[in-house]
């Protein structure tokens, strides 16, 4: 019996380390000092995406039902883009920038739509002057209208055009989003023009209501029609 003792010793000498080498170095939560990666995808047992986190050249896609809205084109903003559980995008986090400018936000998503909630900001140079505006968003969107689908039709229409047209269109598409569409309602915050305070918007877009103080300091309070034209009276049509 004693002959078999060494190698009873070996095995267990063999289970401890296994133990305490192996399996610890295996454990269920794992800890990392650093991660490096282009693209990190937080996904479901299933393999259904949630959340993209990426740099710009592997940034997710905006889906519909799982199905990208435009499947030739390329994202060029690094941050995380999120996902609901039928494969929608809804929103996300982004920031970059360059030397002449530096931009950020954070976005809602209106159900099967785009963005109607955010908290966005934006510095450039003009002129060798920073311009700045940041504040809080709100937007309104039809529910019948897929600002997709309107861009689609838009491709599609100036596919034999020049480039200077191409731009000279979509400046032209985007102003008609913006009264029909795709419309401002509300911003509270800071404008380039350094005016800061809250600006209401009515269904078409159009300002109707300004409370801020201007650059030299003036409290200001404004009531406008629906044409632009200061209200005489300090009343609501």
């Amino acid at each position: 019996m004693t002959k078999y003792l060494p190698l009873a010793n070996l095995g267990l000498l063999l289970l401890l380390g296994y133990q305490v080498f192996f399996k610890q170095n295996t454990s269920a939560n794992p800890t990392f000092e650093e991660i490096r990666a282009e693209r990190l995808s937080i996904v479901g047992p299933d393999g259904h995406l949630y959340i993209s986190i990426s740099n710009p050249e592997r940034q997710a896609l905006a889906t519909t039902h799982g199905v990208p809205h435009y499947p030739d084109s390329e994202r060029d903003l690094p941050g995380l883009i999120f996902f609901n559980r039928v494969g929608d995008e809804v929103g996300g986090i982004f920031y970059d920038g360059t030397d002449e400018e530096s931009y950020g936000g954070i976005t809602f998503d209106q159900q099967k739509n785009d963005q109607i909630l955010a908290i966005m900001k934006d510095e450039y140079l003009e002129e060798g002057e920073w311009k700045r505006w940041y504040g809080l968003f709100l937007r309104e969107r039809q529910d019948s209208v897929r600002v997709d689908t309107l861009y689609e039709r838009l491709l599609e229409r100036t596919q034999s055009l020049s480039e200077a047209e191409k731009r000279a269109a979509y400046m032209d598409f985007k102003q008609a989003l913006d009264s029909t569409v795709n419309v401002y309602r509300l911003f509270l915050g800071r404008e380039a023009n350094r005016e800061t305070g809250l600006f209401i918007y009515d269904s078409k877009g159009k300002p109707r209501i300004k409370l801020y103080v201007d650059e030299a300091d003036r409290t200001r309070f404004e009531l406008l029609d629906q044409y632009g034209q200061p209200l005489k009276s300090p009343t609501l049509e």
